[in-house]
């Protein structure tokens, strides 16, 4: 278990008895992961040590430093002014090892694919040799067995067959001229796999696709495209057409793998091989929360709010890892708790309340109760319990969860949630921290070098052009340590580019998002931060810049733009 604790560096007076106080998690590679200043108030307790500060808490007022060099976003976010706090629970409050998971999720699904269904034994070796291909937010076009990194406008950006990179040319030859994929507006409409039934597309194999948005089935598109290598190296004979029929076959067992793995029955059942493994030891898959998340946690139950978990995993799985995240006592850090939520169906299916009793849904539950843990539910009911509890309608809720298309998009479109996405990519990718919310990076903004003597832990900054203030250009990018190289290594990937752009060439300004999930998150995210830990050392009443609902306003990102967005 890596280490976290929240120190100070320094001191700075500002106003009367008010001093900004700097806290940092620093690893031996300069990476940072809670970051506070705040004023000291009468709640607020600091007990001075040798060379350093240890905060007891965080009921503060914001005192804010604009970043330099930044544009004027049009819209905030400040978290003081919500009335409940909700949070999902895998890669939100539950930070997975990511290197393990997709490692024993990998073997899963090519064991099945092997034992049950036939498939050469091949795709289960030498995954590091694949593991540049791993990239989160492609799409699979599943009978044609290509898949496609898509850009905001339905442009294909980049593509493989199987495995095996197409040019432009093949690309053309497949999609037309222009490049363009056709269930663009489709997907973007709905934000569904057709697997998920997609209304009027799921009797029509050629419309079938599937994007893999997250690491749970981000080995399932692994697998299957090794499986269209094989396919094409075992047939060259076969006719396109028949081509075809194997490549869709090769994705529905691949799927029928990952419904096997995950499948939630197979928790109690002890089934499946991913289940038994975590339930054997879960603190292999996930870290044990920071005292400065969980002191967060405590500090959102005010008079007057609420704070509330919404997953979509069973009790029984999520109890598992939530002993290992918050402590036997993880329900003390909830006003409620709702498992199996079905998301993103819990906004627009209707699915009743049932209660629990020893980890099985029992019976229909029509009121809520503070302190329970309930399954499946609906956003109505429980928009009826919030407003009995603190006695108003109308009530603003912030929801923090790293899916795009489970947690940010139907929580703002359908219920107008306060939307945060945690996005473990910038974590890996390195992000500039420019927005104020780190004191002594102020020189941050938009790539200024620390080069002075004046900025601790940065006298070997490197310098580029002078700019005439005694600061040089600079751009250092910051990465907390929650994430290890192994993480980074799997995360980034030189053969599809980042996440949220694809671009040629050294911009010399800041980059917009041109992603077709970049599109997404500008859209229905408020902000996007790298963890929960970077939120827990920031003032409640800070005001974030926001997206605004502008995929061009990259300032939504805090506590500043990933290294893909970047001059």
């Amino acid at each position: 278990m890596r280490r976290h604790c929240l120190t100070a560096l320094g001191q700075i007076p500002c106003k009367s008895e008010q001093y900004f106080n700097l806290g940092c998690r620093l690893s031996k590679t300069r990476r940072i992961a809670s970051l506070a200043y705040c004023c000291m108030l009468p709640r607020f307790e600091v007990q001075r040590r040798p060379h350093h500060f240890v905060f007891r808490g965080l009921h503060c007022k914001t005192v804010g430093m604009a970043a330099k060099g930044s544009l004027t976003a049009k819209g905030s976010i400040n978290f003081q002014d919500y009335d409940a706090y909700g949070f999902d629970l895998d890669h939100t409050i539950a930070k997975y090892k990511l290197v393990t998971l997709f490692n024993v999720a990998y073997d899963c699904v090519t064991n099945f694919l092997v034992n049950e269904r036939d498939y050469d034994p091949c795709i289960k070796e030498d995954l590091l040799k694949y593991k540049d291909f791993i990239c989160k937010g492609l799409f699979l076009d599943v009978s044609k067995g290509n898949v496609i990194k898509l850009g905001n406008d339905g442009t294909i950006l980049k593509a493989t067959h199987g495995t095996h990179l197409m040019s432009r040319e093949d690309v053309q030859k497949v999609y037309g001229k222009d490049m363009q994929w056709e269930m663009t507006a489709t997907v973007r409409k709905h934000l569904r796999n057709t697997t998920c039934m997609v209304q009027g597309l799921a009797n029509n194999p050629r419309a079938e696709y599937r994007f893999f948005e997250n690491y749970f089935d981000c080995p399932g598109l692994v697998a299957t495209a090794r499986i269209i290598d094989s396919i094409d190296q075992k047939n060259e004979s076969l006719d396109l057409a028949e081509k075809e029929k194997l490549y869709s076959k090769a994705w529905k067992d691949t799927l029928d793998s990952l419904h096997n793995m995950y499948s939630p029955k197979n928790f109690s059942a002890e089934k499946g091989g991913y289940f038994q493994i975590v339930r054997n030891d879960p603190s292999r898959f996930v870290e044990e929360c920071s005292a400065d998340i969980k002191r967060w946690l405590k500090s959102l139950q005010q008079p007057g709010k609420i704070v509330f978990l919404l997953t979509s995993s069973q009790i029984d799985y999520a109890e598992c890892l939530l002993e290992v995240c918050l402590g036997k006592e993880w329900q003390s850090y909830f006003d409620i708790s709702l498992f199996h939520g079905r998301k993103p169906g819990f906004f627009t299916d209707g699915n009743p309340f049932y209660a629990l009793e020893k980890e099985e849904e029992t019976e229909v539950v029509t009121e809520l109760q503070r302190n329970g843990c309930y399954s499946q539910g609906n956003i109505d009911d429980f928009n009826k319990f919030m407003a009995k509890e603190l006695g108003k309608e109308d009530l603003k809720v912030a929801y923090f969860g790293d899916n795009i298309c489970s947690d940010s998009y139907p929580s703002k479109h359908f219920a107008n949630w306060g939307t945060v996405l945690v996005l473990e990519e910038m974590d890996a990718e390195g992000y500039l921290c420019s927005d104020g919310t780190v004191p002594g990076h102020e020189q941050d903004a938009e790539g200024y070098l620390c080069s002075d003597g004046t900025v601790p832990g940065h006298e070997q900054d490197a310098e580029n052009e002078d700019t005439g203030r005694g600061v040089k250009r600079r751009k250092v990018l910051e990465h907390s340590s929650l994430v290890t190289q192994e993480e980074m290594d799997y995360m980034l990937t030189d053969f599809w580019g980042p996440f949220l752009v694809h671009r040629e060439g050294k911009p010399k300004a800041p980059v917009e998002m041109n992603t077709f999930w970049g599109d997404v998150i500008g859209k229905y995210s408020d902000i996007a931060v790298p963890s929960l830990e970077y939120l827990a050392g920031v003032p409640l009443d800070h005001e974030f810049d926001s997206f605004c609902g502008n995929p061009k306003n990259t300032l939504g990102f805090h506590p500043g733009r990933p290294s893909s967005l970047l001059p």
